[in-house]
């Protein structure tokens, strides 16, 4: 991970009042269009906290008959295994796989 994505992902923990004895998830994702994503997930919340575009962002969970999707703002990150599908405003989807 970046050292940038590192900061972040520190803010967002420290922001969300997470404590040493949870377990959070740190992912990196490297999508097929060359777009990086850092995500993080914390036990207990329904949203993923990602780096995106060099901007932080949170997306609540939506209803997945499959995976785990998250959505707002015409972003959407749908996770399901060791991949996500990466969906953008004016952007083809693109292919994540985890690092």
């Amino acid at each position: 991970m970046r050292p940038r994505g590192l900061i972040l992902m520190t803010a967002v923990w420290l922001a969300g009042g997470a404590t040493p004895g949870f377990a959070q998830t740190f992912v990196n994702y490297a999508c097929a269009d060359g777009t990086p994503v850092a995500a993080a997930f914390f036990p207990g919340e329904r949203k993923v906290h990602i780096q995106l575009d060099g901007k932080s962002r949170s997306l609540p969970q939506r209803v997945a008959a499959s995976g785990a999707r998250y959505a707002k703002g015409g972003v959407s990150f749908w996770t399901k295994g060791q991949e996500a599908t990466l969906k953008r405003p004016k952007k083809k989807a693109t292919l994540c796989k985890a690092q």
